[in-house]
């Protein structure tokens, strides 16, 4: 419960939070409780207040899973960038609404040096 807290304190101030540990620690158990907790009334209106994608950044490449610029100058959407996008423009063919308060992209997988470090690029953004 103490770690769940702490999670939601640091959501609270931070627009990207990483829960980092070895597998079995705990890490998604932590985000699927404060996931619940956010939803907890949702079985009443039926409509989720939090929702979460997960990807695993490892079964994409790079450019899969970030988006890509062609070379006749064109930008070719990627996984995040679609997942992004939907849920920032409350896309509802993709499940997204305005209704809903939290919206969490997960990737869930082996950290990487490539591309965790993209994304500490788009995280400082």
């Amino acid at each position: 419960v103490n770690k769940v807290c702490n999670f939601q304190e640091l959501l609270d101030v931070r627009h990207s939070v990483m829960l980092l540990g070895p597998a079995g620690c705990g890490k998604t158990t932590i985000w699927n409780v404060l996931q619940d907790a956010h939803n907890i009334d949702h079985h009443v209106s039926g409509r989720k207040a939090c929702v979460a994608e997960t990807v695993n950044p490892k079964s994409v490449t790079g450019n899969e899973l970030y988006g890509y610029m062609t070379l006749a100058k064109d930008w070719k959407d990627g996984v995040l960038s679609i997942i992004m996008r939907g849920m920032s423009k409350n896309i509802a063919e993709q499940g997204y609404h305005d209704y809903q308060t939290s919206k969490w992209v997960v990737l869930d997988g082996d950290i990487d040096a490539v591309w965790i470090e993209s994304m500490n690029t788009v995280m400082d953004d």
